[in-house]
């Protein structure tokens, strides 16, 4: 066994490997599958037209099961933006978010899985005027790109005409060296690659101007049992999709990880932004994340 061997085996933790191993390999599966699709550059544009437009406060909405227990009919009016299948919330028409984000695809999920997710969110959105949406996009065949190519013209018309693309093929990690990149900031020209779609979002709500980000269902709870493998949203999942197959390849090692890089990352994120004078608030009910000061949503309007 050579040097490198040598240190793979008895230096080099078996979970970190294993976490090598598995980007490897989709990494790959990315690159076999598909190359990255053209995205409309007058579209781009537009997107880029809305940046710096909003200020003051924005509310984020995720999807965590202490959202079941909040009265979010308190944001009618509020500028929101709704993150994967928010548009289940019985609220949603109510609320009425100015956008709605949704992560890329990545493996297991497929074209089955996009069609649920496309499919529910323009049953949900289409009566409700002027919701924009941001797909992320990456070298995956079955990315929401590709299957909007492809499916029925109602809704390929309605999401091409509301619909906005991010480029996540290159996406690199934040780091200490990186964060105080401008650049770095830009949506549109280097997007954070993403442990969750809240990254995409509060990204999203920096390029449009807002000074005060409010997060709400972002329960990441998951180390209080990492056995379970469903039922980690709001919704029922037969209502949506399942993360089952996708979270039952996590070891403990691989969630320790997973969640020390997400902490990691919001806590760079969060000293960026109050450089800037921008602030972000977790106003989640229950959930684990300590990075960023904590309220209850109902204090915002008193």
């Amino acid at each position: 066994m050579n040097f490198k061997g040598v240190l793979k085996k008895w230096v080099i933790p078996p979970g970190f490997l294993e976490l090598l191993a598995d980007r490897s390999k989709h990494k790959k599966k990315f690159i076999e599958d598909n190359k990255i699709e053209y995205l409309p550059q007058e579209k781009q544009n537009e997107l880029r037209s809305f940046f710096g437009a909003d200020k003051g406060r924005c509310f984020i909405l995720a999807t965590g099961p202490s959202i079941a227990k909040q009265d979010l009919s308190i944001l009618k009016g509020e500028k929101c933006i709704a993150v994967s299948m928010f548009h289940l919330h019985e609220n949603l028409t109510f609320i009425k978010p100015a956008w709605h984000v949704f992560a890329p695809v990545h493996p297991p999920f497929d074209f089955k899985t996009v069609e649920t997710i496309v499919k529910s969110a323009y049953d949900k959105y289409r009566e409700i005027p002027d919701v924009k949406f941001l797909f992320g996009h990456n070298s995956y065949s079955f990315s929401y790109f590709n299957y909007l190519k492809t499916c029925e013209k109602k809704v390929r018309s309605f999401f091409e005409e509301r619909g906005y693309f991010i480029n996540y093929s290159n996406a690199q990690e934040l780091t200490e060296d990186n964060i105080a990149v401008e650049e770095k900031w830009d949506i549109l020209k280097d997007p954070f690659s993403m442990r969750t779609v809240i990254y995409s979002a509060i990204q999203l709500a920096y390029c449009l101007g807002f000074t005060e980000i409010i997060l709400v269902g972002c329960d990441h709870d998951y180390l209080k049992d990492v056995s379970r493998v469903e039922n980690h949203h709001f919704y029922e999942e037969k209502k949506g999709f399942s993360d089952k197959e996708h979270l039952a390849g996590f070891s403990k090692e691989k969630w320790f990880f997973e969640y020390y890089k997400r902490w990691k990352d919001y806590r760079l994120m969060r000293d960026f932004l109050n450089s800037r004078g921008i602030k972000i608030i977790n106003a989640t009910e229950e959930g684990m994340l300590d990075v960023f000061p904590q309220k209850k949503l109902t204090t915002f309007f008193e």
